[in-house]
């Protein structure tokens, strides 16, 4: 037991000496504290000042992880955190974020509009959901949602078309962030 604290701490150590000049800093396989590597059960190291609240509380599912959502003392919320499988042991596949101080080495959050993240990333594709569309870059894990309610009404309720880069307001604010790996 003693063997896993220290295990723990060092990993804990070395993980966050190695995040860059911002813990809220988001690069190719880092988001924060939180590596590519990391798996859940090192979550209360990495975020011992924070609270965590792992989505099966109420069900009392211990040994299944579906996902931990990330309050920072004061109780703003961080992020939402979906393991690879459903175990302590398994890494992060997905994160939500939800605090605007979160950026991309490019300076890109929550604060963002469309027109910066056009001008600093290449878009790969535009996907065309129902409410949203989901906007993925060529030099990141990242992915941005827009409401389509910032679109054209003919936009809006529409899923056949393919939505375009000149479509997009410059202005449109972003509603969702996301990391997969």
């Amino acid at each position: 037991m003693m063997k896993n604290i220290c295990l723990g701490l060092i990993v804990a150590i070395l993980l966050l000496s190695c995040t860059k000049e911002s813990p809220f800093m988001i690069s190719t396989n880092q988001i924060g504290p939180i590596t590519k590597t990391t798996i859940v059960s090192d979550l209360e190291i990495l975020f011992a000042n924070d609270s965590l609240v792992d989505f099966n509380t109420a069900n009392q599912t211990k040994n299944k992880v579906t996902g931990i959502t990330v309050y920072e003392k004061g109780g703003k919320k961080l992020m939402r955190i979906i393991p690879e499988e459903g175990n302590p042991q398994s890494t992060i596949k997905n994160v939500k974020l939800f605090d605007d101080r979160y950026k991309t080495d490019k300076g890109i959050g929550l604060a963002s509009t469309f027109k910066e993240l056009y001008d600093r990333y290449s878009i790969k594709r535009i996907d065309n959901l129902l409410d949203v569309i989901v906007i993925f870059v060529e030099e990141s894990d990242a992915y941005f949602t827009i409401d389509k309610k910032h679109l054209a009404s003919e936009l809006m309720f529409n899923t056949r078309d393919k939505i375009e880069v000149t479509q997009i307001p410059d202005d449109t604010p972003l509603k969702y962030f996301m990391v997969e790996w």
